[in-house]
């Protein structure tokens, strides 16, 4: 198994084009939050903004809107909760999944995604749950985050931290998407590419928010051209270096999701 580190991430980035613009550089939609859990669309949309894309939606529910102008006036928003009434076509990459609950309309807007969106898709949080028993929808160009509680009920089975490469391998033999089980070591693996494994990141990482930092961070990477595997390992590098470079100024049993979104601005890895 090779490793993602700071010479594998340099191999496959590619840096901005000095004459870009906020088209060219991908318009990301995120479908996130509900009743009582806002705050994961506006990590999501955050870091997505904090990671080089040029635009980013967000579907929120009301309740975020005022919130959301206040801390990142830069993101557009829509209150439609149906995805069906979006021009789905402008958009490069869309992250689904944080906060997003188990609605009859989440579920409506989750399958109209993977049946009418040709780009590539983030599939995260409560979208994993919704997508366990319809994974003939999942595609290549689907990257999967799930953190292991979410991994046992997309394959059915009881996770072991012993023995998670061969159940990673097991999983994309048989599901054509881009894998990234999260957890110390995070994992990225698809078919075509076999299984590498991330070297940055630590165990203050592990706080509410930080999952939909990195989605953020991936749809971002997606939208800028990245294809969906190089996006998922040069994402889960950047998350983990910015969470090694906040324990730095604080504590890890202080690190909060929003302190990584801060340190994503210090990462010049793609300017």
């Amino acid at each position: 198994m090779d490793f993602i580190n700071l010479d594998w991430v340099k191999e496959h980035v590619k840096h901005r084009a000095t004459n870009g613009h906020k088209k060219s550089f991908g318009h990301v939609l995120v479908i996130a939050g509900s009743e009582g859990k806002a705050g994961a669309a506006i990590l999501c949309a955050r870091a997505a903004l904090h990671s080089g894309c040029g635009m980013v939606t967000a579907m929120i529910p009301k309740d975020a809107v005022t919130v959301l102008l206040a801390q990142c006036p830069e993101v557009m928003y829509t209150q439609d909760q149906n995805v069906q009434s979006l021009n789905l076509s402008i958009f490069d990459a869309i992250l689904i999944g944080p906060g997003l609950g188990f609605s009859e309309t989440a579920k409506a807007n989750l399958l109209f995604v993977l049946t009418h969106f040709k780009g590539p898709v983030v599939i995260d949080a409560d979208a994993l749950t919704l997508i366990a028993n319809q994974q003939s929808l999942i595609k290549s160009n689907h990257i999967l985050t799930p953190h292991p509680g979410e991994f046992s009920r997309l394959t059915g089975h009881s996770y072991d931290e012993n023995t998670r490469l061969q159940q990673a391998t097991q999983f994309i033999k048989h599901c054509p998407s881009v894998l990234v089980l999260k957890g110390a070591g995070t994992l990225v693996a698809a078919a075509e590419n076999g299984i590498l494994q991330n070297t940055t990141g630590n165990d203050g990482m592990a706080t509410a928010g930080s999952g939909d930092v990195l989605g953020g961070l991936i749809a971002a990477l997606c939208a800028q051209g990245y294809v969906p595997f190089l996006a998922a390992g040069i994402g889960v590098y950047m998350h983990g270096l910015a969470g090694d470079n906040a324990v730095k100024e604080t504590s890890k049993a202080s690190l909060t999701a929003t302190s990584i979104i801060g340190q994503l601005g210090l990462i010049r890895l793609t300017d």
